[in-house]
């Protein structure tokens, strides 16, 4: 990850808009980040940092507390950062929680914390992700590093390059994981565990599944399933041959009996026929009936169509005569209504004669009535700039009192706020000095919560260790309950076995014929579920068990990295006070703060920067409301002038509205009046004389249709009197009754065809049955029943025998294969076991130097980064310390292999890094840094380390020990990588010829680009 540009506003010490072009250093500069304490160096790291993952490289500040107290209040907080992963480019803007100036009203509003990732390809920006969570993983899954690994291996903060030299093992290991991409290892750990484990717990439940099965048979051994084997097979092959002789001996009796019940069938079935046949013969009379109304109504069905022509012309003729009387009525009566018509046309074209006239003076009463509203409208007019002029006068002379109290308001603030400044100047030292004793009471806390956090897992593993010893007794407690479970179900199965034994016949278990002490059920009835609810309890309490030991296990590690957190923590707080003091001294520069943080400059410039607007406004307004009263003075005097031409206008009898309105009115009624008059009685006289024409042609129509019917009338009459003479029917009343629609003769013609049909079916039955059943006499059926019952009596007592000795010898046959299976998957376990057990143990670093394959892997890869970093090391420190990883195991259960050491040249021993002294450990951590970024870009697949930022440390070094730590960063800053360092030693500004500036004020504190 390289740096291009960080873009602050309002943000920390900076009160307006910074902008930081990295990229105008050149490629993979060494530049120095410089400037007085409390200026704001290592905010611009906090301002990386922030922009990437929302926290700052201390997280002893959170984002809501970096708004810069200087800043203009319209200018919100936010920063951007841009930067590179390969030959891609991204953009992350990040701003944090604040208060705003409402957009409407006075006061402020609450905004939210926000984020948004981009890539930028050619200018343009894709988004990535929006909202902080999620672009705080997308930033992790692209730099390859969570926050905290972030400040270890790319920034080593003020106060915090300690972290990545003094990790334990466990911690390093996840920082190495990380950075060189190794969860490959740490998933074939899980795997061989999880595969080592699954093959552990199937041996362990073979001896009881060897068991269980012989106890399914009520079989004591092995050797006694062969010999209940060979004594059960005969019997099962004896049993099966007697239980088929019966067998074949019940099919001939069922042959016999079925024979007979057919014929019995064929006699009850020449019975039911024949009172079929007697029922259908009692309805024949009422068939006789419908065929001679069937033959009636066919004949009538013929005439129909002769008569139907004749009866229609009869009904239309009728219609039509009925109409053109009708008709001939209203002629008459619309001849009267066209002469009144005609007459009432002529008088109102007549009256309507005077209508332009009228229209003339209506046209002079609207032109009167629009000057008189006009008269009316100036007077108001008039009034209101009357009012106008004075109101505005009268605020003219307010206005210039209040102009000249502003003038006085504004002078005020002015020497109040200046005043203010020089108090508020002190803040930021007490703040320094706060933020030391907040960052030191951090640490004595955190040694109290190590502290408690240490005894309260010595009490939880006391505790997990008592319920460890109770959960073996319960484990044990259930595999005794479920074995005696089992026991029983076996002896109930014994118990249902001799239920079935009968005198003289042999048992299926042992042959005997005589069974004088057969098994009785003893206690209460076990079901096989209840075995194998059993057997889950079992298992189930075993496995708590083993989750409480590895719980155990794990507690005891983590008891001793605490051990070792605390005891490094102790050297850290060597010389700083105990926490009563820290925290009185804190009290103290509290309300020295409070005092002044009470002096609101901000408050201030704000109320001065009001007072100031409201003058310019009230300045402003004083112009306006002159140029009101002149625009006002010109607007009465035009008025005026309009009023007196129009009123010269108006004549005596119309100079009021009144007046014009009710003549305008009453002339308006009488012309519309006339118009309507005569325009509906025209319209009259054409609607009746178009009424009169329509009638007469309806009229002179029905009579043309009144002869032809009528003529059709007469031609089909005598066509139906000759047909009805020709026919059977007597007159028209007989043909009427005999008339019968298609579906009804259908109904007749169906009913008699059914009953002819089935008449015949019967018959043809009967007589069939009388000679099939001629020479064959009626047989007894009961008897050839006793006889099919007695021989299934013997079917099924043969039947049962074979299946006794046939289950007994299925269960024993299941029994032998299932420990045949057994023995054999056994032999595989232990092979498998053998190879996996092994595999898991090594790789889960649960043998020897107690080194997991992952550890083993970063070991190496640790030894690479050792190598590098030793070399640095050894020139800063003037050839007398070297690096190395730590070869002995750690005490107890703890894991190692990643701890480190360093070599003291001077003494040629080793000894633990927390040992080396402020400047040495500044060294070694840088050295170490270093020594990872190196390692990790010669791997490919890794995180990439381009860049490093450094936060003080080189306050204390020696000039030598600075000028070699110096010269190893320029010869890491030449193989490509870009190196910030922030600092206030004055022997770094003149070695750096690139630097970044802060340069503080009382306004806050602005960034310089010198390169």
């Amino acid at each position: 990850m390289r740096p291009i540009k960080l873009s602050l506003q309002a943000f920390g010490p900076f009160a307006g808009v910074e902008q930081v072009e990295f990229d105008k250093f050149g490629a993979a500069p060494l530049f120095l980040i410089n400037g007085p304490t409390g200026a704001g160096k290592s905010s611009v790291l906090d301002a990386i940092c922030y922009a990437l993952y929302g926290e700052t490289t201390g997280s002893e500040r959170t984002g809501d507390q970096m708004r810069c107290d200087y800043a203009d209040p319209h200018l919100t907080t936010e920063v951007r950062f841009e930067f590179s992963l390969g030959d891609k480019q991204y953009a992350v803007v990040r701003s944090p929680d604040q208060e705003v100036p409402k957009k409407r009203g006075e006061g402020f509003t609450r905004k939210t914390h926000a984020a948004t990732l981009t890539q930028i390809t050619q200018g343009e920006e894709t988004l990535l992700a929006n909202k902080p969570t999620p672009v705080r993983k997308a930033i992790e899954e692209l730099i390859g590093l969570e926050v905290n690994q972030f400040r270890q291996v790319m920034v080593l903060p003020q106060g915090k390059f300690r972290d990545l030299l003094i990790a334990n093992s466990k911690d390093r290991e996840v920082i190495f994981g990380q950075l060189f991409q190794t969860q490959i290892y740490t998933q074939i750990e899980r795997a061989l565990f999880d595969k080592a484990a699954g093959i552990r717990k199937e041996k362990d439940q073979f001896d009881n599944q060897i068991k269980g099965a012989l106890d399914v048979a009520s079989i004591a051994s092995e050797a006694e399933l062969q010999q209940e084997l060979s004594v059960t097979k005969p019997l099962v092959e004896q049993s099966e041959r007697e239980y088929q002789a019966q067998q074949n001996k019940r099919d001939e009796i069922k042959q016999q009996l079925s024979q007979a019940e057919l014929l019995v069938g064929k006699y009850n079935q020449r019975e039911s026929l024949n009172k079929d046949l007697q029922v259908l013969n009692q309805s024949t009379s009422q068939i006789e009936s419908d065929k001679i109304r069937l033959v009636k109504a066919r004949q009538a069905s013929q005439l129909t169509t002769i008569y139907q022509p004749f009866h229609s012309a009869q009904q239309q003729l009728d219609v039509v005569t009925l109409k053109q009387k009708q008709a001939q009525v209203e002629f008459e009566l619309c001849e009267k209504q066209l002469k009144e018509a005609e007459l009432a046309a002529k008088q109102a074209t007549q009256n309507a004669s005077v209508i332009p006239d009228k229209n003339k003076t209506l046209y002079e009463l609207q032109s009167i009535e629009k000057n008189i509203r006009l008269i009316g409208e100036h007077e108001q007019q008039r009034v209101t700039a009357d009012q106008t002029v004075k109101a505005a006068q009268e605020f003219r002379t307010v206005l210039e009192g209040r102009i000249a109290k502003g003038e006085v308001h504004v002078k005020e603030k002015r020497a109040e706020l200046e005043a203010l400044k020089e108090k508020v100047a002190q803040i930021d030292v007490k703040q320094w000095q706060l933020k030391t004793l907040g960052q030191n009471i951090e640490l004595r806390h955190k040694e109290q919560a190590l502290q408690t956090k240490l005894q309260a897992l010595l009490s939880k593993k006391s505790e997990a260790e008592t319920q460890l010893v109770q959960s073996k007794a319960i484990s044990e407690a259930s595999r005794v309950a479920a074995n005696k479970l089992e026991l029983q179900w076996h002896r109930n199965q014994a118990a249902l076995l001799a239920a079935t034994l009968e005198d003289d016949q042999p048992c299926p278990v042992c042959g005997s014929h005589t069974h004088p002490a057969p098994a009785m059920a003893d206690g209460d009835v076990v079901t096989k579920e209840q075995v194998d609810n059993a057997r889950t309890i079992q298992q189930r309490d075993y496995d708590h068990e083993v989750m409480l030991a590895n719980s155990v296990e794990k507690i005891v590690v983590e008891i001793e990295h605490l051990q070792s957190e605390i005891q490094q923590l102790l050297v850290q707080l060597a010389e700083v006070p105990q926490l009563a003091e820290l925290n009185q001294n804190k009290k103290a520069l509290q309300q020295e703060l409070e005092q002044l943080s009470a002096l609101d400059v901000q408050q201030h410039s704000l109320m001065l920067d009001k007072a100031e607007k409201k003058l310019v406004a009230l300045r402003e307004e004083y112009q306006r409301q002159l140029s009101v009263i002149e625009e006002a003075q010109k607007n009465q005097t035009r008025l005026q002038t309009e009023l007196d031409s129009l009123n010269q206008s108006l004549t005596p009898e119309l100079d009021t509205l009144e007046k014009v309105l009710c003549h305008k009115q009453a002339l308006e009624q009488e012309i519309a009046q006339l118009t309507t008059q005569e325009q509906q009685t025209q319209q009259h006289f054409v609607t009746v004389q178009n009424q009169l024409s329509a009638l007469l042609s309806t009229v002179e129509s029905l009579n043309q249709q009144i002869n032809q019917w009528q003529l059709d009338v007469d031609v089909n009459e005598k066509k139906w009197q000759s047909a009805l003479e020709q026919s059977g029917f007597n007159n028209l009343d007989e043909y009427k009754l005999s008339i019968m629609d298609k579906e009804a003769q259908d109904q007749i013609q169906a009913r008699v065809s059914a009953h002819d049909s089935q008449l015949s079916k019967l018959s043809g039955q009967v007589e069939a049955l009388d000679k099939e059943l001629e020479n064959q006499p009626k047989p007894e059926v009961e008897p050839i029943k006793d006889k099919l019952y007695e021989c299934q009596t013997g079917v099924n007592r043969t039947f049962q025998v074979f299946t006794q000795y046939k289950s007994k010898l299925d269960n024993l046959t299941q029994v032998a294969q299932k420990l045949k299976l057994l023995y054999q998957h056994n032999e595989t376990l232990e092979k498998e076991y053998q190879v996996f057990g092994t595999l898991s143990d090594i790789a889960n670093g649960r043998t020897g130097a107690k080194v997991s394959l992952h550890r083993f892997v970063l070991g190496v890869l640790l030894d690479d980064v050792l190598i590098q970093a030793s070399q640095r090391l050894q020139i800063m420190s003037k050839g007398r310390y070297l690096l190395k990883r730590k070869q002995e195991r750690a005490k107890g259960n703890a894991g190692s292999g990643l701890d480190l050491m360093v070599e003291d040249g001077y003494t040629g021993k080793w000894r633990d890094v927390a040992t080396l002294s402020g400047g040495e450990s500044f060294m070694a951590a840088l050295s170490l840094a270093l020594g990872v970024s190196d390692v990790v870009q010669s791997y490919s697949g890794g995180v990439r380390l381009d860049t490093l930022f450094i936060d003080e440390g080189f306050g204390s070094l020696d000039p030598e020990s600075l000028d070699l730590a110096v010269q190893t960063l320029v010869d890491l800053q030449q193989g490509g990588r870009t190196i910030g360092i922030i600092s206030h030693v004055s022997e770094l500004k003149e070695q750096l010829a690139l630097r970044l500036d802060i340069q503080t004020s009382r306004s806050g504190s602005v960034i310089k680009l010198i390169a």
